[in-house]
């Protein structure tokens, strides 16, 4: 019985972590960047060129529920990695951060329009003064932008780009993909408890074996 429990146990846990899903974007490629004006007159300055696009994924631990506006994902977020072609932005990396996380969903699930909005800091230090890396998702982007105020701790809300300043501008309709099922698919059954489920689980594997039993011993 051991190793039934221990199987089952294997099986619930692969499915619990199935259940999360991934969600892709590749934006259009830059139409016009605006370069820095050389020399470069503060900060770390960088140039986007038209062979550049914005690119990433977000990971969540459950699929996004259909038919939502502006729904805020923080709570569902497990990882993301996005790029603006000069900067990463990686939940794991340093100075990096989720400044907005609001997309809307369609009836399947699928991702319609967002509001995702990442910074990266040139410094450990992150005051007004201070310079930042900024990428609106299938907006615009930004290098070296200074920092005028905070909205909060981390979050610059306010910015003065100079000449040191370089950005580049793309929108396009679309450029979301997911691997969740399509719309009369196969679909995972979501499990909010997998303990309460194993629980469950275990026992009716013990009604099972105990009928097993007896059916034996009456033989």
């Amino acid at each position: 019985m051991q190793k039934h429990l221990a199987l089952l146990a294997l099986a619930i846990f692969v499915h619990a972590g199935a259940w999360a899903a991934t969600y892709t974007f590749t934006g259009p490629i830059y139409a016009s960047p605006l370069d820095y004006t050389a020399p470069c007159s503060a900060g770390t300055c960088a140039n986007f060129s038209t062979a550049m696009r914005q690119t990433g994924h977000f990971t969540t631990n459950q699929p996004l529920p259909a038919n939502q506006s502006s729904l805020d994902i923080t709570p569902y977020l497990t990882s993301y990695d996005f790029n603006d072609g000069v900067t990463s932005y990686s939940m794991t990396g340093a100075n990096t951060l989720l400044a907005k996380a609001n997309v809307s969903t369609d009836a399947a699930g699928q991702i319609v329009d967002t509001d995702l909005v990442f910074q990266r800091w040139q410094t450990a230090s992150h005051g007004a003064g201070d310079r930042l890396s900024y990428m609106s998702v299938n907006f615009a982007s930004y290098f070296n932008r200074p920092c005028v105020s905070l909205s909060s701790p981390d979050i610059c809300n306010t910015f003065a780009d100079d000449g040191a300043t370089s950005h580049a501008f793309a929108h396009g309709s679309g450029g979301w993909t997911s691997d969740i099922p399509a719309p009369g698919g196969a679909q995972s059954v979501p499990v909010d408890n997998p303990f309460a489920l194993l629980l469950t689980a275990t026992g009716l594997l013990g009604l099972a074996l105990r009928g097993r039993r007896k059916l034996l011993l009456k033989k």
